[in-house]
């Protein structure tokens, strides 16, 4: 069964132009409530279709989906879980020869239900493949047996309003030759990536790394550099 997070908008949302009416949207927010990530936020997402850097070019739009819901400090949704994330492709080639390839994908905006435009700008700090794809591909999470239970962490529930920020500028997981680094045993439980996991998982020979234009960089020296539809990634909000 699937463990679903829920954020705190004081910890990862800021509001910043509320309406002067009580009623509400689809989404859950108030309308013409203009919602603002703050940097640090952590938001998990699925791709929808999949992408090939054998077939894919520069500009090529993408679309995953958010799996969690963000919740105001009185428990309204201002962002549930579906909401389209759209990116694009950054850059991509295919492998030739000697040459890797590569596929760069950068973030554009969170598209709520009501049509609302959030704009994202996050890197990625975490990707693996579908659930029961990584659930195989990765150790057991704990020895307590077949059917154990799991908890799903979260980033927590807080009443400050400070965000939860990651320090650093690079992507976390990867060495300094940019090398991916498989995450310990906070990276997944029951096949779902979590908020600590870091890096590429599951995933053998392909690299994670900021692109030229700041985008998340994927790269494969041995095969061309493919995402299937439902490939986990969690981001994290940069500006």
């Amino acid at each position: 069964m699937k463990k679903i997070f829920i954020f705190v908008l004081s910890t990862a949302l800021t509001s910043v132009a509320l309406a002067q009416t009580p009623a509400q949207s689809g989404d859950g927010a108030a309308p013409n409530t203009v919602i603002r990530l703050a940097p640090g936020t952590i938001i998990r997402v699925e791709l929808t279709k999949s992408v090939d850097a054998k077939k894919a070019k520069a500009g090529d739009e993408l679309i995953a989906k958010t799996l969690d819901d963000f919740l105001g400090d009185k428990n309204d949704v201002l962002a549930p879980r579906g909401s389209k994330v759209v990116a694009h492709v950054a850059e991509v080639s295919p492998r030739q020869g000697d040459s890797a390839s590569t596929l760069g994908i950068a973030f554009d905006k969170i598209v709520l239900k009501s049509g609302t435009d959030v704009p994202l700008k996050a890197s990625i700090q975490a990707i693996g493949r579908p659930e029961p794809n990584l659930a195989a591909a990765t150790a057991p999470m704990s020895d307590s047996g077949p059917g154990a239970a799991s908890h799903m962490p979260s980033t927590g529930r807080s009443g400050s309003s400070t965000p939860t920020t990651i320090p650093g500028n690079t992507t976390p997981g990867t060495s300094s030759t940019g090398t991916a680094q498989d995450a310990d045993s906070a990276t997944a439980i029951n096949g779902q990536l979590t908020p600590k996991a870091q890096g590429v998982v599951g995933m053998s020979g392909v690299s994670l790394t900021t692109g030229a234009t700041q985008d998340s960089l994927l790269t494969s020296e041995k095969h061309n550099v493919k995402l299937d539809s439902g490939t986990q990634m969690i981001l994290r909000v940069t500006q």
